[in-house]
């Protein structure tokens, strides 16, 4: 039986606070110099670096069959149907319209189930002779990601993302089969020293290419410079945090059920947080955002103790007696 291995539910765990605290500064649209620089240090790794692990996690297709490939899709495509459903609802509880977020399919962050249902199929159909030559793949990958913001696919079906973001999925799923398990992967002084360089160049990034680092928007061939130094920024500091963030025992829980946070923080965020801070004109600076994200996830917490909420995100699982 495999060993769970705990750092990665660590992981997980900051990650999802990570997105809170994003998601958080956009729906207040408090967006200062301190918030914009948050933001970027945010947005150049924390869905990179998620993407990184569901590819680490990810079998390698010779140790899966076809009907265990696509029973693992239709699980996800499942739990991905059933919160379309509740965000149609959600967004007509907010906005009174019910046509916009049926043509967006997926909606808002169900981009990221989507994605991964590609990834997988993907991954599991590459000919075998490419598969088994990770650095051209790679390249490949690198390539397709830089040039899918030059044809505006939109968010429909998530196809842009996907194929922005599947260099990071690679890049996790040869990783776990050892074939960088190199010490320039691991170098983190050299990690650290490329971010440090680079630092002025992210911050100056965010919000300028903010539309090039969320992977779904079109930005043409006069972008690709910008895109390319998102991409030089990008891999390095995913590669640094998902080496130097340690076993934290209190992030596990939420990253061992990182999906259930993912799915439902979003909907906490627009139907209590949000409404709450606007109507009582809280403050909206960086160090109450902070505040707001922390009491976001103690009541997601809470949440997460109704079983129901729970077999939402995954609803075919069976309980084991």
């Amino acid at each position: 039986m495999m060993v769970r291995d705990t750092r990665l539910d660590s992981i997980k765990g900051l990650l999802i606070i990570l997105v809170i605290l994003g998601h958080l500064i956009i729906a207040l649209d408090n967006y200062n110099f301190i918030n914009h620089s948050v933001m970027g240090l945010i947005y150049i790794f924390h869905m990179p670096l998620f993407i990184l692990i569901s590819g680490y996690l990810t079998k390698h297709p010779d140790r899966q069959t076809p009907r265990q490939m696509w029973k693992s899709v239709g699980n996800i495509l499942i739990t991905l149907l059933i919160f379309q459903v509740i965000s149609i609802l959600r967004f007509y509880y907010l906005r009174g319209d019910i046509i916009q977020p049926i043509r967006m399919f997926p909606f808002g962050i169900l981009w990221y189930l989507m994605c991964l249902i590609w990834w997988r199929i993907m991954l599991y159909y590459t000919p075998k002779p490419l598969l088994n030559r990770p650095l051209l793949y790679l390249i490949i990958a690198i390539v397709v990601s830089m040039l899918s913001g030059i044809f505006h696919f939109g968010s429909f079906l998530a196809v842009q993302r996907t194929l922005n973001f599947y260099f990071f999925f690679l890049l996790g799923f040869y990783y776990r089969q050892g074939t960088f398990n190199t010490p320039l992967w691991h170098n983190n002084k050299l990690h650290a020293v490329v971010l440090v360089v680079l630092l002025p160049l992210l911050l100056w990034l965010y919000p300028r290419c903010g539309n090039i680092m969320n992977g779904a928007d079109y930005y043409g061939i006069a972008g690709l410079p910008q895109k390319a130094m998102v991409l030089m920024c990008s891999i390095p500091m995913t590669l640094l945090m998902f080496n130097i963030i340690p076993d934290i025992k209190l992030l596990r829980p939420i990253g061992k059920d990182s999906l259930f946070y993912y799915l439902y923080h979003i909907l906490f965020i627009g139907i209590v947080t949000v409404p709450l801070v606007k109507h009582y004109e809280l403050p909206r600076i960086l160090p109450f955002i902070l505040l707001y994200t922390a009491l976001t996830l103690l009541a997601l917490v809470l949440l997460h103790k109704i079983p129901l909420l729970r077999w939402l995100t995954h609803p075919t699982f069976k309980k084991k007696p």
